[in-house]
C-alpha cells in the first residue's frame, strides 16, 4: 500500500457538521460557549478531524477552503444563485475552523478565484501522479469525477459517523456512468444545488443511456441524427446550456499548488496549542480524544490529563497520566461491529463507560457518543 494523502473539503465539511448538529439550523442555542460564541460547526469539524486521525491514521493530511467569488461566477452569474445564504452563526465560525487547522499544523490550501474543489482536484491529481494514494473527505458529489484507482472520494452521510468511500466501481453503481463521464452526465442532467441548467428534459436515465452509447457529450452531439426526434430537439434547443454546464461542472486539476509533504505529516502539531483552543471553545469532551489520538499516532505526551468535566462539575488535576500500552481502540460503525461489542461486554468482568455530550449541563445536553472499555 502506498502512503496516503488525505484531503479535507473544509467548507463542505463545515456545512455538513453544522446542519447535522443543529437539526438543520433550528437548535443553535445549545451550541454557545459561556461567552456566547457559536460553536456547532467548529465542534463537528473538530470531531470529524479527530475521527479521521483515530480511525483512518493518514500518512499526510491537508485541508482546502473556498475563498469567495470564482471564475464560475464570472462565467455564469446565476451559478449557485438559488442556494440559501450561509447562516450568520456558521459564517462566524469559518475563521475558527481555519484556526483549528493551523494549530494542528495541517497545511491549509486556498487559491483566490477558485473553489476548494479545484484546489482538491489539482493537489489530488499531482499527488497521485507522484505515486501516492489519495482520499478526499467531502460532502460534495461533484468530486466523484476525480475518482481513479489511486483517488478515493469519501462522501459524508446525514450523520457525522456515516460516510461512504467511492471507487471507480461504486461511482458507476451509484450514477450509472464512469468517473470520467460525471462532468458530461451533469452537463445534460444539470444540478439544482449549484443552479447548473443542463438540458431540459434529459434526466439521469437518458444521460446514462447516451453516455453508454456515445461515451462523451461531444460524441452525443456528433451523432444527433441517430437519436429519436424528441431527444434531438431537446439537445439541439439546449446545446449552449449543455456545454456551459459542462464547463461549470468540470473541476480544475492543473493549478500549481505547492504541497510540502513533510509539513503535511499528522504528527507535527503541538498538543498544548490544540488544548488551548479547545479550552477557549469549551470543548472539554474532545480533550480525552486528543490524548487518544496522540497515543495512536505514537506522539510524546507532556500533559495528558483529561479535562472533561464529570456530572458533578469536578475538574481533574492537571497531572501526567501514563497511557496504557495495550489499548486497542475500535470504532463501532457497522452491525457486525455492534454484535462483536455486545459479545465482548457480555463476557467482561468490569466495564467502564463515558459519554460525549454537547454540554456539561445535564438538562441541556444532547448525546453525541458513548465510549466503553473492557
Amino acid at each position: 500500500m502506498p502512503d496516503t494523502l488525505y484531503l479535507i473539503d473544509g467548507h463542505a465539511l463545515a456545512y455538513r457538521t453544522y446542519f447535522a448538529l443543529t437539526a438543520a439550523g433550528s437548535k443553535t442555542e445549545r451550541w454557545l460557549t459561556s461567552k456566547g460564541e457559536p460553536t456547532a460547526g467548529i465542534f463537528g469539524f473538530a470531531s470529524v478531524l479527530l475521527r479521521i486521525l483515530e480511525q483512518e491514521r493518514p500518512d499526510y493530511l491537508a485541508v482546502a477552503f473556498d475563498t469567495g467569488k470564482t471564475f464560475r461566477d464570472d462565467m455564469y452569474p446565476e451559478y449557485k444563485a438559488t442556494r440559501e445564504k450561509m447562516p450568520d452563526d456558521l459564517r462566524a465560525q469559518l475563521e475558527r475552523m481555519r484556526e483549528l487547522v493551523d494549530v494542528f499544523n495541517i497545511p491549509r490550501l486556498e487559491v483566490e478565484g477558485y473553489e476548494a474543489d479545484d484546489v482538491l482536484g489539482s493537489v489530488a491529481r499531482a499527488a497521485a501522479a507522484q505515486g501516492l494514494g489519495v482520499k478526499i473527505i467531502t460532502g460534495d458529489r461533484d468530486l466523484l469525477q476525480l475518482v481513479t484507482e489511486r483517488i478515493i472520494v469519501s462522501l459524508s452521510g446525514r450523520k457525522l459517523s456515516e460516510s461512504k468511500d467511492y471507487t471507480p466501481d461504486t461511482v458507476r453503481e451509484s450514477l450509472g456512468v464512469r468517473p470520467d463521464q460525471v462532468v458530461d452526465y451533469k452537463a445534460m442532467v444539470g444540478d439544482k444545488s449549484d443552479n447548473i441548467p443542463g438540458v431540459v428534459g434529459i434526466g439521469p436515465k437518458n444521460a446514462q443511456a447516451l453516455l453508454g452509447k456515445f461515451d462523451t457529450l461531444e460524441e452525443v452531439y456528433e451523432h444527433l441524427d441517430e437519436l429519436k426526434p424528441g431527444q434531438q430537439k431537446k439537445l439541439q434547443t439546449d446545446r449552449d446550456n449543455a456545454f456551459l454546464s459542462q464547463e461549470l461542472s468540470r473541476i480544475v486539476t492543473d493549478l500549481n499548488i505547492p504541497l510540502d509533504l513533510e509539513k503535511a505529516r499528522v504528527t507535527s502539531f503541538e498538543p498544548e496549542s490544540v488544548r488551548d483552543l479547545f479550552r477557549e471553545l469549551e470543548f472539554r469532551s474532545l480533550m480525552s480524544r486528543l490524548s487518544n489520538v496522540m497515543h495512536i499516532l505514537g506522539m510524546t505526551e507532556t500533559q495528558q490529563a483529561s479535562e472533561q468535566l464529570s456530572m458533578f462539575d469536578h475538574k481533574p488535576s492537571e497531572g501526567f497520566v501514563e497511557a496504557s500500552t495495550d489499548t486497542k481502540t475500535i470504532i463501532v460503525d457497522t452491525p457486525e461491529g455492534l454484535e462483536k461489542m455486545v459479545k465482548a461486554l457480555n463476557t467482561a468482568d468490569v466495564i467502564a463507560f463515558d459519554t460525549e455530550t454537547t454540554s456539561t449541563d445535564k438538562m441541556q445536553a444532547d448525546l453525541v457518543g458513548i465510549s466503553l472499555a473492557v
